[in-house]
C-alpha cells in the first residue's frame, strides 16, 4: 500500500502544491468576505476531501495512467488503499491550511492598526476556537461522507462516466438528511422538542460537549471510510479495464 500511496503522491505532486497555495489564498478571502475566521478551515477541510476523490479519479484516465499503473508492483487492492491515503492527505492538509490562514490572519490583524470591533471579530478568542473546532469536525465529517460516496462511483465507472451522476448524488447527500429529518414527524409528534434541541446545542458549546462531538465524528468518518474502501476494492477487482 505505501508503495501505491507514494505513487499517487508523485503523480499527485504538482496539483497538490497547486491545491495548497489556492487553499491559503480561499482561507484569506473567505475570512475577510465572511468578516468570520470560525468556518474556514472546515470549509477548507471538506472542500480538499471531495477535490481529493474527484483529482485521483481523473488522473487515472490521463494517458492511460490507470491501466499503466497496473504494469507496476502493486495490486489492485493497494492501488485503492493508496487512493484512500491520499485522499486522506489531502483532507488533512486542507484543514491544516485553513487553520495556518486562520491564524496568520488574526495575528496580522492585532498588530495592524484597526477598529476594535474588526479585531474581536478576527480574536482567536475561546468561543471562537471552539466553534472552529466544531465546524471544522462537521466539515470533515461532511467530507469524508462525500468522498466516501463519489469514489467507488468513480472506481466503478470511471471518470468520465461517473462525472454524470456525481453533482447530483452530491446535492442528494446534503439535502437528503434535512428532507427526511423534516418529514419525519419527530417534532410534530413530540419525540424531539425544541428545547432538548437547545439543550442538545448548549451541552455542544461545553468542553465535554465538545470533547465527545469530536470523538463521534472521528470514529464516523473512520467507519464510513472502511465501508466505502470495502465497496471499492470490490468494484475495482471486478472492473474490466
Amino acid at each position: 500500500m505505501r508503495r501505491a500511496y507514494l505513487i499517487e503522491m508523485t503523480v499527485l505532486r504538482d496539483y497538490a502544491r497547486q491545491l495548497l497555495g489556492l487553499g491559503l489564498f480561499i482561507a484569506i478571502c473567505l475570512s475577510v468576505g465572511m468578516h468570520s475566521i470560525v468556518a474556514v478551515p472546515g470549509l477548507l477541510c471538506m472542500l480538499y476531501f471531495i477535490m481529493g476523490a474527484l483529482s485521483t479519479a481523473a488522473y487515472d484516465e490521463q494517458n492511460n495512467w490507470g491501466l499503466y499503473r497496473l504494469t507496476l508492483p502493486v495490486s489492485r487492492r493497494d492501488v485503492i488503499l493508496g487512493r484512500y491515503a491520499v485522499i486522506v492527505t489531502l483532507g488533512i492538509s486542507g484543514m491544516l491550511v485553513g487553520l495556518i490562514g486562520t491564524l496568520g490572519l488574526s495575528v496580522v490583524i492585532s498588530v495592524l492598526n484597526v477598529s476594535s470591533d474588526i479585531q474581536s471579530v478576527f480574536a482567536l478568542t475561546q468561543e471562537h476556537v471552539m466553534t472552529v473546532i466544531f465546524t471544522m469536525m462537521f466539515c470533515m465529517l461532511m467530507g469524508v461522507v462525500v468522498a466516501s460516496v463519489e469514489t467507488p462511483i468513480y472506481v466503478r465507472f470511471g471518470q468520465t462516466k461517473a462525472t454524470q451522476w456525481v453533482p447530483l448524488i452530491t446535492i442528494v447527500l446534503f439535502i437528503a438528511p434535512f428532507l427526511l429529518f423534516g418529514g419525519s414527524g419527530l417534532f410534530e409528534s413530540g419525540a424531539i422538542s425544541m428545547e432538548s434541541l437547545r439543550q442538545f446545542f448548549a451541552f455542544l458549546e461545553t468542553p465535554q460537549g465538545l470533547a465527545m462531538w469530536c470523538a463521534a465524528a472521528i470514529v464516523i468518518a473512520t467507519l464510513v471510510l472502511t465501508l466505502s474502501i470495502a465497496v471499492s476494492i470490490k468494484l475495482y477487482e471486478r472492473r474490466e479495464l
